[in-house]
Formats: structure tokens, sequence, C-alpha cells
């Protein structure tokens, strides 16, 4: 038997550069690498942060993160 039993997906974790120390801007940058790596999809980015799409909507108008126009 197993010492091992895996219970779900395995998470990759991030890392992330900051200049600010602050909750906020660390959230917002969270987001925004999300939005980015999930090209601008709105449901898969809400489902990779584990928050619902509502959320990722006022979080996104909180900080002011829009997606860019190609």
């Amino acid at each position: 038997m197993s010492d091992h039993i895996a219970t779900g997906p395995v998470q990759e974790e991030i890392t992330l550069e900051l200049t600010d120390h602050s909750l906020a801007n660390a959230e917002a940058t969270l987001i925004h690498r999300i939005l980015q790596e999930t090209g601008w999809n709105l449901k898969q980015a809400a489902k990779e942060l584990d928050i619902a799409c509502g959320t990722l909507y006022s979080k996104m108008k909180k900080y002011g993160i829009e997606k860019p126009l190609y």
C-alpha cells in the first residue's frame, strides 16, 4: 500500500515579485497575471483563482484592471 494518496490536482506554486508590500497590490498583480495566463478568459481565471466570476468582476473594477485592446 502506498504511503502517498493523491487527493486532487497538484497546484502550481506562484511567486510574485513585488516592489510594494501592500496586500491590495499583491492581489491586483495576481489577478492581472492570471488573466494574462488565461488569455483574459474570465471564467477560467475565476476558476484558477478559486473565486466566483462576480467576485472577479468586482475586483477587476476595484483595481482598474481592463482587458487590453489588441
